[in-house]
């Protein structure tokens, strides 16, 4: 069984003096915001309480995925820290840290590149919650796999979905292909009504979704009384060279077929 501190050992990093961090926020994808904004996550990561990392020459970097797998982050080398000033904020909770944290300089050790968003650790051992930080000696972790985790395929569009606020948190390659096509969406908000809309050219599907970020109604006076925050799907794509009339044609076909004027919030 090869374990994350042979990883370690192979590379003259001492397992008795690093910490292993699993970062998970509720209600965020971390690992998909890691992806999105490094730096974000990092910071959050450099504030810990004042001698959480005494003793400590390295800390190891774990992201939860949507999938609950723990994913390898980064090797970040502890060197020194400063106090938070009393109201230092947390990046991605915003939460204050009442004057009880510090910052760290954690440096991110380049040898340990390679097996960023790729190498994933059994992190759970016999069904006992070990906590979301150890020390790596004490807790060998087994490798799960090493394989690239980065750019999902994208998927069917019968299968695509997603919340309007992750938009950003999306695989790139994902971003580009909404951005580069026009088609008719369903909008659906959080008592599970129904809006059809389309969107034709400019940034394509991407783009016009940005519109209804945080449970704003882009421009639809029907969307006032929805209850964000809301899901986007697909009904159907069109070629580049469709008309804007073909696709308003379609469109008002998808109202009919789902009763989005009937019982969605679609006025015309």
């Amino acid at each position: 069984m090869v374990t994350f501190n042979d990883v370690l050992r192979e590379r003259d990093v001492d397992p008795s003096r690093v910490k292993l961090l699993r970062h998970t926020v509720k209600g965020k994808q971390i690992l998909e915001l890691w992806r999105a904004d490094r730096a974000l996550v990092e910071g959050y990561q450099r504030r810990q309480k004042i001698g959480f990392f005494d003793g400590v020459s390295h800390a190891a970097c774990f992201l939860v995925s949507r999938a609950g797998d723990t994913v390898f982050g980064g090797l970040y080398r502890v060197d020194g820290w400063a106090p938070a000033v009393p109201d230092d904020l947390d990046p991605l909770t915003g939460d204050p840290h009442h004057g009880f944290r510090a910052i760290f300089d954690l440096d991110a050790e380049r040898d340990f590149a390679p097996y960023e968003d790729r190498l994933v650790v059994e992190w759970f051992r016999a069904g006992k919650h070990p906590g979301w930080w150890q020390w790596a000696h004490k807790n060998p972790k087994p490798i799960a796999e090493i394989a690239t985790q980065r750019e999902r395929p994208f998927p069917s569009w019968l299968e695509f979905a997603s919340p309007v606020d992750e938009l950003d948190l999306l695989p790139r390659t994902w971003r580009e292909v909404l951005r580069s096509t026009s088609g008719v969406y369903l909008l659906t908000d959080a008592a599970g009504k129904h809006y059809v809309g389309s969107a034709k050219g400019g940034d394509g599907l991407l783009g016009r979704w940005e519109a209804y970020r945080g449970g704003r109604f882009g421009g639809n006076v029907g969307l006032r009384g929805a209850a964000g925050p809301f899901t986007v799907s697909v009904l159907q794509t069109f070629d580049q060279g469709a008309s804007e009339q073909t696709v308003e044609r379609v469109e008002s076909l998808w109202k009919e077929k789902l009763g989005a004027r009937v019982v969605g919030y679609n006025r015309n």
